[in-house]
């Protein structure tokens, strides 16, 4: 019978087909809730998500950082890729906990993609042949034309400098660009950089031949004598000035404020539910409201959290005068009116 299941479910999943007016692009830096958000989504019984699917499939034609005027000569190749990562799921894009019955979902299917995924997370624990392991194709099964309302979320850290040639690339997707106030995402950066989270690094010479770097006057002699905290400062000013102007006169791009979700989570998470095309439906809001008031372990990378401890730890984790530095990069940024001068 499994079998029968998987034959049926297999021979109808073309994920790369899906129109894109049912994709939904969650765009954000690291640290800035876009797996909180795309966790939200993914409690959705109508969505499917693919966590950072590029990071398991990259590509060299495409670079980070895209000219506004160089969009329209790689929308081609850039649509096949996304078509591609559309298709990509592994224990890294797929499995990420908690999981949410979906209307997608038969129960006996629920229960298999399940044990596939168990089994897999387990056997990537004994570290023998982890790369196998994480490259292992999960099946979806999922019969795409029996389900006109699914909603395909996809979720990325590293696509702010090429938003607009995605959102050319998905012409009637929807585009959600999350910005977290840079003094969190700086002390978070940080704390990550300390602790060797992040694999993957933005390219600085891509990054400071942009428009928004020139701007600031920064070229790479200038850049590499800053100190740290003013680099990732100048990081989150560029990559987010950059993704919010470049998308700029889109009705199909929504701006998230990080700290709107963690003060008032309903409001904002039925918001974009329904700018998505999605209803709200009643396994959302549990979930939303214990994962903003989670009292266990201080884990880097978690969807559970204090959220109102969280917002504010830069307080105690950043210097007076590394807060000043932080602001002073803003403040000299077109993103000054989104995020007002530091409070005394």
């Amino acid at each position: 019978m499994w079998v029968r299941v998987c034959e049926r479910g297999l021979a109808r999943v073309r994920l790369a087909d899906i129109p894109s007016a049912r994709v939904v692009l969650l765009l954000g830096a690291p640290r800035s809730g876009t797996s909180w958000l795309a966790k939200i989504f993914d409690g959705h019984p109508d969505v499917l998500c693919r966590h950072e699917p590029d990071t398991v499939l990259r590509t060299s034609d495409l670079t980070w950082m895209c000219p506004r005027d160089q969009v329209d000569a790689h929308v081609d190749q850039a649509r096949f890729y996304l078509r591609q990562l559309f298709e990509i799921a592994t224990l890294r894009t797929t499995g990420s906990q908690p999981m949410f019955p979906e209307r997608f979902e038969s129960t006996p299917v629920r229960l298999l993609r399940a044990g596939i995924i168990d089994v897999l997370r387990a056997a990537d624990l004994t570290m023998v042949g982890r790369q196998l392991i994480r490259q292992a194709h999960i099946p979806d099964f999922l019969a795409l034309d029996r389900h006109p309302d699914l909603r395909l979320v996809v979720k990325s850290v590293s696509s702010r400098g090429r938003a607009r040639r995605f959102a050319e690339a998905l012409p009637e997707a929807r585009i959600i660009v999350t910005m977290r106030d840079p003094w969190g995402q700086v002390a978070s950066m940080q704390r990550g950089s300390a602790l060797g989270k992040f694999e993957d690094k933005v390219p600085v010479g891509e990054l400071l031949e942009t428009e928004q770097a020139a701007r600031c006057g920064l070229t790479e002699t200038r850049f590499a004598t800053l100190p740290s905290v003013e680099q990732f400062a100048c990081n989150w000013a560029i990559l987010n000035a950059k993704a919010i102007e470049d998308l700029g006169g889109l009705e199909r791009v929504k701006l998230l404020k990080y700290q709107d979700l963690c003060e008032h989570p309903v409001a904002p998470a039925r918001a974009l539910l329904d700018f998505a095309g999605l209803g709200w439906e009643p396994q959302t809001e549990p979930f939303l409201r214990r994962s903003i008031s989670d009292g266990g372990p201080d884990r880097y990378y978690a969807v559970f959290r204090n959220t109102a401890a969280a917002l504010y730890r830069w307080r105690q984790d950043l210097s007076a005068d590394d807060q000043r530095r932080i602001n002073d990069v803003v403040q000299a940024t077109s993103l000054a009116s989104l995020c007002p001068s530091l409070e005394p």
